[in-house]
């Protein structure tokens, strides 16, 4: 009843996600409390699968099983050789049907039909969490049409929702020992990205005017704040929630930030009582702290980082975007920088996974084009080349994108806790989306 409780919540919050990936929701939440009401049995599955733990089927928001989480991976797959794959996928004689968020992954499959001209590919670019919501709805409709999809799981909802019945996961062995096994805990990834607050470099040419996530909500000596502030909506953009989640799910690192800036304890702000939420946590003062200033939402990356190349001196401004948006400081010479010295961490590494649908019409196919989307053996293929722009990280150990100034291991991130991300983001939505409409500063 919680599931289907907290799907309700997010119907409610604030423009979580669209209309179609809640109905989605919604009706996975029906289903999951229909079929754990007739058994409570841990799902298994044949040929060397790996069980899927009850997370998946019995997990909601405020509660998440302490059985260790585990992915359903069929091993024989795994272990096999890219030659292996070929042939079987050659006789499976259909196309590979992709549905991906990422317009990079159209190249990929062009380079992927080049090195194996047996094999077709049909990619469709959907908006984040528009796969899900087919693929749901193909396979309850018992009409499968897709193998592989790639998408963000930032807040879990993938992971703790839809493993078992509607996905798997791919794990090639090969590709697998050059991964940290931190990263591969929900799902095979594909790389990752981070969102960065950027700022001006005409306005700044010594670097970032903030150290420190307290300094963005300063104020100045006159009570104003000091810096024009532009982002998406927190509680509609799931990356952002993802971050402030990691935020409240571990507030000592943000509390030891601030008395490092100020050299004493917070004080806080918030009425923990009006939402029941925490009190005296370091991540909800600061979200409470951020939600009453003046914040300019753009839907458009792009846009953000424009209104932060236009600011000046007289008004300086901070954006958070994608660290891809680098991209318009040589495109569009504008005059921005990411921020990559911020304690306690910069961001959360925003990871995009891929996976294989349960039952597809190409298992071998599909998990093959896994297989080139991820690099192949030693990721040197010229399909991963696409992926690593800067603003791209690769999960691989053995992979440097020297596009990159520095590593993923050296860009000042932590890998997101998802188990505690996907507990607390609805809560964070709701605080965010209720004391940022309580503010007189919109």
């Amino acid at each position: 009843m919680k599931l289907l409780l907290n799907m309700i919540r997010i119907r409610k919050g604030a423009n979580i996600m669209n209309k179609k990936y809640e109905t989605a929701l919604l009706l996975s939440g029906i289903i999951i409390l229909l079929l754990t009401a007739c058994s409570n049995r841990t799902q298994t599955t044949d040929k060397g699968t790996t069980p899927v733990s009850n997370a998946a089927a019995e997990s909601s928001n405020d509660t998440i099983t302490e059985n260790v989480f585990t992915v359903p991976t069929d091993n024989s797959y795994n272990v096999m050789s890219e030659r292996k794959l070929y042939n079987l996928a050659e006789t499976e004689g259909g196309k590979i049907v992709v549905y991906c968020t990422s317009s990079k992954v159209s190249k990929i499959a062009e380079k992927f039909m080049e090195e194996y001209p047996n094999l077709k590919v049909e990619v469709n670019d959907l908006d984040s969490g528009e796969s899900i919501t087919k693929v749901v709805a193909e396979v309850d409709a018992g009409k499968i049409m897709c193998d592989v999809v790639q998408d963000s799981d930032a807040r879990g909802d993938i992971a703790f929702n839809y493993y078992g019945k509607y996905l798997e996961a791919y794990y090639p062995n090969d590709i697998c020992a050059n991964i940290n096994q931190d990263l591969l805990t929900y799902g095979m990834p594909l790389y990752s990205s981070i969102s960065y607050w950027f700022y001006n470099t005409d306005v700044y040419p010594n670097g970032s005017p903030i150290t420190n996530w307290w300094d963005i909500v300063e104020l100045n000596d006159d009570g104003t704040q000091m810096y024009d502030l532009y982002s998406k909506e927190i509680s509609s953009e799931s990356t952002y929630l993802a971050l402030y989640s990691n935020f409240v799910a571990n507030p000592g690192i943000l509390e030891q930030a601030y008395k490092d800036k100020y050299g004493t304890d917070i004080e806080y702000t918030y009425d923990a009582s009006a939402l029941g939420v925490e009190e005296n946590n370091a991540g909800y003062e600061f979200l409470y702290r951020l939600s009453q200033l003046k914040s300019t939402f753009i839907s458009d990356g792009d846009e953000i980082v424009e209104a932060v190349a236009n600011s000046t001196a007289e008004k300086p401004a901070l954006g958070m975007a994608s660290a891809g948006k680098i991209g318009n400081r040589d495109d569009n010479g504008y005059p921005i920088a990411w921020v990559t010295n911020l304690k306690p961490y910069v961001s959360t590494q925003n990871t995009s996974y891929v996976y294989t649908v349960t039952g597809c019409d190409n298992p071998a196919g599909a998990r093959l084009f896994i297989w080139y989307m991820c690099g192949g053996e030693n990721g040197d293929n010229d399909g991963y080349s696409e992926i690593m722009k800067e603003g791209s990280w690769s999960t691989r150990n053995d992979y440097v994108n020297d596009k990159n100034p520095f590593s993923l291991d050296e860009s000042n991130t932590i890998a997101s806790n998802l188990k505690e991300v996907y507990k607390a983001y609805l809560d964070v939505a709701d605080f965010w989306t209720y004391w940022h409409d309580m503010s007189t500063n919109k």
